[in-house]
């Protein structure tokens, strides 16, 4: 394998072009998500594959990550499906900006569920009802430049209302990282929490150990309409995975990718597919949602192209054409 100098704590890696060895940054989620601790994880597995490769992993969001790789800020990045897709064509919030440079590392390496849950003891307990009707509403939501938040913005969309509208009705929206809307629903500040996370989240898990909550369902239309909007998936969120929760609850789905920057060396993309499918056990044990990552498909159903390393090594393995 290839190898660089590399210094401080970030990883080092020679770019595709041969230019001078910098530091590598692979941009998550919010801190306290599922995300940032699986790239962590997965950062550390690549090390030990190779020391020479280090990576520093920063706070992001969903559908800030392209952006950030295309620009050059971040080298890696984790993403969604539909967003990554978006990015790389310039379509829908991406509109008239296509994303380039993006190439994707793998693809389902954890499915993102949409969970939105109110305290058990909110007046409004269906998703109808509370955008349609509710008043004086306190809710948590991930920052902006997530795909929560973003999604949250398509569900205003859906029930034909806005950031000013439920401002007018008396809502008050909390912007916060998982970690503050987890103590937020515990202390009572809000009564409401929308949160996009793999199972069980970690912070909804806390929150729920809490305070009792209830996950409120999204109606047949609704994910029909995200589903032929803007591609989202549904599946339930199986009974038993929070505290309380003992029903299936219908919800969004997203799977997560992780894609790289055009400019990433092949041996550094290539060490890091390399190092995902042969050390199944590590990668469940940084989080059991990464349980549903195959490196048989991990570059099927390409929302971007995929990065040559990574290709070379899955065509060894026989899983690409």
């Amino acid at each position: 394998m290839f190898k660089t100098a590399f210094f401080g704590i970030a990883a080092t890696a020679v770019m595709a072009t041969g230019a001078q060895a910098q530091t590598l940054e692979w941009t998550a989620g919010q801190v306290g998500g599922g995300w940032f601790g699986q790239a962590s994880g997965m950062a550390a597995l690549v090390h030990e594959a190779d020391p020479e490769i280090n990576i520093r992993v920063v706070p992001g969001g969903g559908t800030a990550n392209p952006t950030k790789i295309q620009q050059g800020t971040s080298q890696i990045g984790t993403g969604l499906d539909i967003f990554l897709k978006a990015a790389y064509e310039g379509t829908g919030i991406y509109e008239g900006a296509p994303h380039d440079k993006l190439r994707l590392i793998g693809m389902s390496f954890s499915d993102i569920y949409l969970h939105l849950y109110a305290g058990a003891d909110a007046e409004i307990q269906d998703m109808d009802t509370l955008f349609k009707e509710g008043e004086d509403i306190s809710i948590a939501v991930t920052k902006v430049g997530s795909s929560d938040e973003q999604t949250f913005r398509y569900l205003m969309d859906y029930y034909d209302t806005s950031y000013e509208d439920l401002n007018d009705r008396g809502w008050k929206v909390n912007f916060v990282e998982y970690s503050s809307a987890s103590s937020q629903f515990g202390d009572g500040v809000v009564d409401y929490v929308f949160n996009a996370l793999g199972l069980p989240g970690a912070a909804i898990v806390e929150a729920t150990q809490a305070r009792d909550a209830n996950f409120i369902e999204f109606p047949e239309e609704v994910l029909a309409s995200m589903g032929d909007t803007y591609g989202y998936s549904s599946k339930p969120l199986p009974a038993g995975t929070y505290t309380g929760q003992d029903e299936e609850v219908p919800t969004l789905v997203m799977a997560t990718a992780l894609a790289a920057s055009s400019d990433l060396s092949d041996d550094v993309a290539y060490e890091m597919i390399k190092t995902f499918c042969e050390k199944p056990d590590q990668m469940v044990a940084i989080h059991a949602s990464i349980a549903v990552f195959e490196c048989e498909t991990a570059g099927g159903s390409l929302p971007v192209p995929l990065h040559p390393g990574v290709e070379k090594y899955l065509a060894e393995q026989g899983y690409t054409n």
